[in-house]
């Protein structure tokens, strides 16, 4: 009976139903799915809002609907029991298991539960602590209180080659594996880390990677790549992670666009691809460098994040309302008008607002130059040009590109004051998002989940380590490499995937490690070492258009932060028909295959084709099956390697 006991135990602690946030886990994602349309943002029928914990507790306009305690005196339950009458949801019907969350949930409720909601310990972190301590302080902290027993730290060859996927992009070479596994330094792991964080290779990934993360796949968005490196954008990123160029720095190169001439012109490209949309502008910045969707309040106070109001989706696009396109001298800018951008938005009752200079978490801004002026010189830092005031330049809409010799400043910029407020250090949004980014890329999920939805609706599963580490980052002058070998020398990266508990726990305990797909650039440059193509200093591939390959893969694997993974069959008939990939393994440069073709015997080419490719040593059974599999004739060597590359391990960072 113990042994039940405590069995159900860890069951309830692992699913969250009896914790303290168990709103955050368990019932918001029950009336966001289910209710919010009505009693949300856009209605609050009844004058019942369903968003948030408090504005639950607070009723509607009959009053309470929560007897704390008695889920059969609580209308907001009776009413979507089976049967009822009035019944919610009004045309459909909550599952058992909602309904019996929901039941638990109200009779676990006392009357100072307001009070007590996410009341989980706080703790502050001890006084002098590294990055690295604090992480590992904060992580462990967690496990001990909820009784979790985390996993085991990983080998030193299943560190080597997740730490060389996740910093230079690419699996280690059979020389990289071998070098590593033979040093005996007890710090022979951060001397790698550190190794790996000064490569071309990983200035030339991460280029990629925030390519991604901040303007998206260029073949899911229709962009051409080849505008953005024709125009300095990837030189830029590339310039940025060179550098460790400190990221509140980044944010201001992007958004106010002003760079000097040289590499940091790039940085233009982050506004300018928006080709005047103002509003595709603002939706941009938030969720790419402050991690918030704002495009659920244009038209109504969001669903369910009630922080995030219709005002301040509007209030985000007049900042960007006077930018426009220009081509200059220089290059290609966004330039800012001084006046005009004065627009009004209407909300569902048909109301009409003129739009403010606000910014979610902050008071409006009072506009500088009144409405009536007319644009003229001095309203500018320099005169602009007369070409800059001629009237067919004043049409915005769709793509015109003006030219004219500088971009104009004027003496009052929206865009200027958007950046004091967001990016400065009393804003922690900033790092509080990019923080959560790094840290999904390296450990597989965020602490916030999904990465762009910092809002009240997805709290963070550990907010004292987010915040913590967010003003280290910050006190650190936003010092990029030192935030990614944090996290890469603390145990929460170099735990095993190997779960320990007899109930596995959820993912947000961090007590094991996740196994994630590799990103499409890692999984291209993995494919060309894995079949003995290896790239020089400066990480070039001879012979090999990898250009060609990034896009191919790029196409079929364009999730950076999967949800959920889930492989489609449009991937799995790519790696097993693609020409691209084929001709890889016919190609006279296939080192892999000479070498393994060498071995004496069957068992030795199934044992060196494991190491080369997925960077271990097969067990006895995969040694069975791969040796048979190689008595099928002279193609079966190639057929057997493509096997192991397009497999679910080479694909997975373990």
């Amino acid at each position: 009976m113990l042994r039940i006991n405590s069995y159900i135990a860890i069951l309830i602690l692992a699913q969250g139903s009896l914790t303290a946030d168990v709103w955050d886990t368990d019932i918001a994602s029950i009336f966001q799915s289910n209710c919010v349309k009505c009693h949300g943002g856009a209605k609050k029928k009844a004058g019942l809002d369903l968003r948030s914990y408090e504005s639950l507790i607070e009723g509607g306009e009959s009053g309470p609907v929560i007897v704390h305690g008695s889920a059969e005196e609580s209308a907001l339950f009776r009413v979507v029991l089976k049967g009822s009458d009035p019944h919610m949801p009004p045309k459909g019907q909550l599952d058992e298991r909602n309904i019996k969350d929901l039941r638990s949930w109200i009779e676990g409720l006392d009357a100072d539960s307001a009070v007590k909601r996410n009341s989980s310990p706080k703790f502050e972190m001890p006084e002098n602590i590294s990055s690295v301590q604090a992480i590992n302080f904060a992580i462990e902290k967690s496990w001990s209180e909820q009784g979790i027993e985390p996993s085991l730290n990983c080998s030193d060859e299943v560190f080597c080659r997740r730490v060389h996927v996740d910093v230079i992009g690419r699996i280690p070479s059979r020389e990289e594996l071998d070098y590593f596994l033979a040093d005996e330094s007890p710090n022979k792991r951060a001397e790698l880390i550190d190794k790996l964080l000064l490569k071309n290779e990983h200035f030339s990934y991460m280029a990629e990677t925030f390519n991604a993360i901040l303007l998206g796949r260029e073949s899911v968005k229709k962009k051409d790549r080849g505008d953005r490196e024709k125009n300095g954008w990837l030189d830029y990123l590339a310039w940025v992670f060179r550098t460790n160029r400190p990221w509140d720095l980044v944010a201001k190169d992007l958004v106010l666009s002003r760079p000097k001439e040289g590499v940091e012109s790039g940085a233009s490209w982050f506004l300018f691809e928006q080709k005047n949309d103002h509003s595709e502008m603002a939706k941009l910045t938030m969720s790419a460098l402050l991690g918030k969707q704002i495009q659920c309040a244009q038209c109504h106070d969001h669903p369910v994040s009630p922080e995030i109001e219709q005002r301040h989706y509007w209030g985000m696009v007049s900042f960007f309302s006077r930018s426009i396109n220009v081509q200059t001298n220089k290059g290609m800018r966004v330039a800012e008008r001084a006046t005009g951008g004065h627009s009004k938005y209407a909300d569902l009752s048909g109301e009409s607002f003129a739009s403010e200079l606000v910014l979610l978490g902050n008071e409006p801004i009072k506009e500088a130059v009144d409405a009536s002026h007319q644009d003229n010189s001095d309203l500018y830092v320099t005169s602009p040009s007369e070409a800059w005031f001629e009237k067919k330049n004043k049409d915005k809409k769709g793509y015109n590109l003006i030219k004219i010799d500088s971009a104009p400043v004027p003496k009052f910029s929206r865009r200027q004051k958007l950046i004091e407020l967001a990016f400065s250090d009393k804003n922690s949004s900033l790092s509080e998002a990019f923080v959560n980014r790094v840290w999904a890329l390296l450990i597989g999920r965020g602490i916030v989940h999904p990465v762009d939805l910092m809002d009240s609706a997805h709290p963070p599963s550990h907010p004292e380590l987010l915040q913590w580490m967010a003003r280290d980052f910050t006190s650190s002058g936003y010092d990029v490499r030192r935030l990614i070998r944090s996290i890469l020398m603390s145990r929460t990266y170099q735990l095993s995937s190997f779960v320990q508990a007899t109930v596995k726990p959820l993912p947000q305990t961090f007590s094991y490690h996740i196994i994630n797909p590799i990103s499409a650039e890692a999984f291209s440059k993995s494919m060309l070492i894995a079949m003995g193509h290896y790239p020089d200093s400066s990480g070039k591939y001879k012979n090999v258009d990898s250009e060609k390959l990034r896009r191919e893969f790029a196409v079929k694997f364009p999730d950076l932060f999967p949800e959920v993974y889930s492989p489609t069959v449009q991937q799995a008939l790519f790696l097993s028909n693609n020409k691209t990939i084929e001709a890889l393994f016919i190609s006279e440069d296939n080192l892999t295959l000479s070498i393994i073709e060498k071995q004496d015997s069957d068992i030795n080419k199934v044992k060196e084709s494991f190491k080369l490719i997925l960077g271990r040593e097969p067990d006895p059974e995969e040694i069975k099956v791969g040796t048979k599999f190689l008595e099928r004739g002279s193609d079966s060597l190639k057929q057997f390697c493509w096997a192991l590359v397009s497999g679910s391990e080479f694909r997975m960072n373990r």
